[in-house]
């Protein structure tokens, strides 16, 4: 028979909670049916336990630093992405290249699903309690430049090597500063073999040089990267040019990219 704790009890017993830090139990103690202590302590903890790891979860996500949540489940597998030999879809998506601290590089014209699944990688990655973190190359850039001239880089890079998975989207939108790239440099040098890449460029190799506006430099980050990566090479149509048509038309959109 079910037993109900006593009402008067509640208002103090949340407090406490609170007090300890037990958010989860504050809100959700009252809904624990009492069949036999054990079982009341056990569905207790239980609580409390997904409680801690669905903010976790929450704050992996919010470090990360996602412009906008892409999930795999969203993603459209189309047949003009090509994929190499050495690594198979079902391993891009359960991550399985980050224990093996190995790159993607995703190069194809604007609006091919580059950046959504980039993100809905990372996205999974961190909800599984693990850290990841996503910049643009030219957000990236402009907080290396500012973290160097405040003198505090060396603990912003400190902070990145706590991540497994980093994403550096839309390399060749925004030509670099020579101090920018330089510093760019030295952060893809510094998770080499250390932890995994996701690229994402609209630029062959040939004209990254455009971006970072020294050859040797480009030599040396691109001979870096390709070491331990899979290129992955979108080709067709803007998925966002086709749903902007079908809208027009009334017809659906699909998932976009």
């Amino acid at each position: 028979m079910t037993e109900n704790i006593p009402v008067m009890e509640m208002g103090p017993i949340e407090r406490t909670m609170r007090t300890l830090k037990l958010g989860g139990l504050a809100r959700e103690w009252k809904t624990v049916p009492y069949h036999s202590t054990e079982q009341y302590v056990t569905e207790l903890l239980e609580v409390e336990v997904r409680e801690r790891e669905a903010n976790r979860m929450a704050r992996m996500v919010k470090t990360a630093g996602f412009h906008v949540l892409k999930t795999l489940d969203s993603f459209v597998w189309k047949p003009t992405i090509a994929i190499p030999q050495g690594i198979s879809r079902e391993e891009m998506e359960s991550a399985a290249f980050v224990q093996r601290k190995e790159n993607l590089i995703f190069i194809g014209t604007v609006g091919t699903g580059k950046t959504h699944l980039a993100t809905a990688i990372a996205l999974s990655l961190c909800q599984d309690g693990r850290r990841a973190r996503f910049f643009t190359a030219a957000s990236l850039a402009n907080i290396l430049l500012e973290k160097n001239q405040k003198g505090t880089l060396n603990n912003f890079l400190a902070t990145l090597k706590k991540v497994e998975l980093m994403v550096i989207d839309e390399i060749g939108f925004v030509p670099l500063h020579k101090d920018a790239a330089e510093l760019l440099f030295q952060v893809v040098a510094d998770c080499y073999e250390r932890k995994s890449l996701i690229i994402t460029s609209n630029l062959e190799f040939s004209q990254w040089n455009t971006v970072f506006g020294d050859n040797r430099l480009t030599a040396a980050l691109i001979d870096r990267l390709v070491h331990h990566s899979h290129v992955v090479v979108f080709s067709g149509e803007s998925h966002r040019l086709q749903e902007s048509m079908l809208r027009l038309k009334g017809g659906d959109g699909g998932s976009g990219a």
